[in-house]
């Protein structure tokens, strides 16, 4: 109460100050086509004093921060693929200043730079420098949907840097970029590998990339899971086992692969199969709903009552709306299945 009886002796012009005495910022994240560019981050910070606040674009390439003081910050955009952008921007009283920020890739970066006179064209340069440029850019470009295992889709780019950058290396004359460059063929080849496997389109070409980065790392998760791919697509059956074993060794046993074999096995009609895979799926992952349907449908067609209704029981006391729902309510209705205890 002692902190409030002043501000009631002062004029109202005083009591909205506070509300007056700071501002936003509010924008948007584009790339030169228009198009948002979501998951940029930006970064205010004041030059005077130890603050920063660090932003991210939404879906639509928005941004906003309130709150802010009428200062001068650094403000700087930045996003995979593309050059960061800094610039100094004045936060207004009591108000929004609004920033379209578009950024640019390297070559389009280099290219407006040429446009405006601030790099000269003819300046003599090392020829793979713009291989370089592009095929870093692509795969930049490449990574985020390689995060959300969109591998078809990152797969064209992926390709793009890859050739770029082998072009860049053999037309390279500066012997420490060459070098630097190396490391990073390597990690787009091990990328090109993992995309070419998990998009279904084995090519022989790719496989040695997957096999020289398992040599590099052996426990490199997502290339062994690329291998079992290959694999399988190529019908090596002996390489999918010896694969998946060596995942396995890594992360456990995966229930989805061993449910797979036993879909496999019981669409191919090897009912003793299925069910030794089915089991195995339960015994790793007790909870799996449909791996106690098959293993119910296996039952049945072995005519083994009791295992039949405990499997469809457990069916639908872990899926009461799975997709085979009512198909398991419909068969525990049969009299035979009734009687069982």
């Amino acid at each position: 109460m002692r902190r409030l009886t002043p501000a009631l002796m002062l004029p109202m012009v005083c009591m909205v100050l506070p509300a007056e005495s700071t501002g936003r910022i509010a924008g948007q994240v584009q790339n030169k086509a228009g198009v948002a560019v979501p998951g940029a981050k930006i970064t205010l910070k004041r030059l005077d004093r130890n603050w920063v606040k660090e932003l991210v674009s939404d879906k639509n390439g928005g941004f906003l921060q309130v709150g802010l003081e009428p200062q001068e910050f650094e403000f700087t955009v930045s996003a995979p693929g593309y050059v960061e952008q800094k610039s100094m921007v004045k936060i207004p009283l009591g108000d929004v200043i609004k920033k379209v920020v578009i950024l640019l890739t390297t070559e389009e970066n280099r290219a407006q730079a040429i446009a405006s006179g601030a790099l000269k064209a003819t300046v003599v340069e090392d020829p793979g420098a713009a291989l370089n440029a592009e095929g870093r850019d692509a795969f930049n470009l490449a990574i985020p949907l390689y995060n959300e295992s969109r591998f078809a889709e990152a797969l064209p780019l992926v390709e793009k840097a890859h050739k770029a950058l082998l072009e860049a290396v053999g037309k390279m004359k500066d012997e420490k970029e060459k070098a630097e460059l190396g490391p990073e063929l390597l990690k787009v080849e091990r990328v090109l590998g993992i995309c070419t496997a998990q998009a279904g389109l084995i090519k022989e070409a790719a496989l040695p990339y997957l096999l020289k980065a398992l040599e590099r790392n052996p426990k490199d998760q997502p290339v062994i899971a690329g291998l079992i791919a290959a694999s399988k697509a190529k019908g090596d059956a002996a390489g999918e086992q010896k694969y998946t074993a060596l995942l396995e060794t890594l992360t456990g046993p995966n229930p989805d692969t061993i449910y797979n074999k036993g879909v496999e096995a019981f669409n191919s009609g090897n009912t003793k199969e299925a069910k030794a895979q089915f089991l195995k799926t339960l015994q790793v992952a007790p909870t799996y709903a449909e791996a106690h349907f098959l293993l119910a449908m296996v039952e049945f067609s072995d005519n083994n009552l009791r295992g039949t209704k405990q499997n469809l029981e457990k069916y639908v006391e872990l899926a009461p709306k799975g997709k085979n729902a009512d198909t398991a309510r419909e068969m525990l209705k049969d009299p035979s299945l009734k009687k069982v205890k």
